[in-house]
């Protein structure tokens, strides 16, 4: 039996009331995409690939807002980013191309422009952000493995980091402007 091919530069599938709901096709740079749509016309899933061979899924919110996205990047890192309701990325998580950890912390109109690793060993890391998508609070493992704690101040500069040295004794270390450790208490 002989498999027929159906050949389109676009497909688009239709409710009752004849409303795009679905549309595969290709971008202006002849990039593939699969896009769903709501009721309203209002793009509600993407994938779609580029011509280096990066992917990614984005979900918007019924406003338009892009509020989760997935993807891999064609240097082989993967992540995957979180927005609030305004669409701002509130979270981004990712693993290197080297299988490294990583999380964004610097937002600039919107968009995640300056991903930080964890660690460079690949150790995990949490971070907690402000209202205006600034790391503030960093909890970690240090190289070795001991845990740490890192204040930011609101420019994302580390101020204050308390934890356990490599040999276990507890310390305190202050951090001026200038990144100079100020006094430290082991």
């Amino acid at each position: 039996m002989k498999k027929r091919v159906v050949r389109a530069e676009e497909f688009e599938v239709v409710d009752e009331a004849g409303h795009v709901r679905l549309r595969i096709g290709l971008t202006g740079d002849e990039h593939p995409f699969f896009s769903m749509l709501d009721a309203d016309g209002s793009v509600r899933a993407r994938f779609g690939v580029t011509s280096d061979g990066a992917a990614g899924l984005a979900i918007a919110d019924e406003n338009g807002k892009v509020r989760a996205t997935i993807g891999l990047s064609s240097d082989g890192s993967a992540s995957l980013a979180f927005g609030d309701k305004n669409g701002r990325i509130r979270a981004k998580f990712g693993l290197g191309s080297e299988a490294s950890p990583t999380m964004g912390t610097v937002v600039e109109d919107g968009e995640l422009r300056h991903p930080y690793a964890l660690a460079e060993q690949g150790s995990p890391t949490l971070g907690l952000y402000d209202h205006t998508g600034k790391v503030r609070v960093r909890m970690g493992l240090a190289a070795k493995g001991a845990p740490v704690v890192r204040l930011l101040d609101h420019a994302g500069e580390m101020r204050l980091v308390v934890g356990l040295a490599d040999d276990d004794t507890p310390f305190v270390q202050f951090i001026d402007e200038s990144k100079q450790p100020t006094w430290t208490q082991r």
